[in-house]
């Protein structure tokens, strides 16, 4: 259901960023740089299957690997191709941190974009906001998000320290796409901790797939020992 156009963590070259289309819409779940880099590189058009008449981007926190491009993003999208910009934000609160960036920090052009909060969404998908908790420093702002696509169930973490405010939405045909850390340093999901429950969450028809990883190969090693698989490439 959601590609990738990079699945590393915070240092890595390409950093964690889904996509999916939607009505000829690009719909980014988080927009560091790399991904811009991405974008253009492969073009908008081949990643939407067709003409694209606009992106989306969903925010799941503030950190600069998570929303790094998005500025750039909009001057990219606003001045060079012509297509809008729609940010979907968790939080009343989130949504005056983008505006901060793209206002005061970016100088985007207002008629290039808009932020809206996730209960004015209007798509042929449903969003709902899971908050969770990652780092002391963004405590209460902090999200993964449950999307409902084609009548397909899509748990995305975003980044967290724990599995828990998750686990209500995890049933059978739900694809959950789940953060994890070979290095714990207490802000990720560690390997050990997400081993704890893996045994749960396959038990119930989750398909997992893992991101935002810290080191692909032996990830990879360990994804399949737990029979989950690495988030898809584009």
């Amino acid at each position: 259901m959601l590609r990738f156009l990079g699945r590393g963590s915070a240092f890595h070259t390409n950093n964690n960023c889904a996509f999916f289309v939607s009505q000829g819409t690009l719909v980014l779940l988080d927009c560091p740089s790399s991904a811009l880099n991405r974008i253009r590189h492969i073009g908008i058009d081949e990643l939407a299957g067709t003409k694209a008449q606009g992106v989306k981007v969903f925010v799941t926190h503030t950190h600069a690997d998570h929303i790094g491009g998005i500025g750039s993003l909009i001057h990219y999208c606003y001045y060079i191709i012509h297509i809008p910009v729609e940010i979907v934000v968790p939080s009343a609160e989130l949504a005056k941190d983008i505006s901060y960036l793209t206002e005061r920090l970016d100088g985007c052009c207002e008629k290039g974009y808009k932020i809206i909060t996730a209960d004015k969404l209007n798509a042929d998908f449903t969003a709902k906001a899971i908050p969770t908790s990652h780092t002391p420093e963004l405590e209460g702002r902090c999200f993964g998000w449950c999307l409902e696509i084609n009548g397909r169930r899509v748990v995305y973490t975003g980044d967290t320290n724990t599995l828990g405010p998750y686990m209500e939405y995890l049933e059978k045909d739900t694809l959950f796409y789940s953060e994890i850390a070979l290095h714990d340093a207490g802000v990720h999901i560690s390997f050990e901790e997400f081993e704890k429950r893996s045994d749960e969450i396959k038990g119930r028809g989750t398909k997992v797939f893992l991101m935002h990883l810290d080191d692909e190969q032996a990830a990879g090693e360990e994804a399949e020992k737990l029979g989950v698989q690495l988030a898809p490439l584009y």
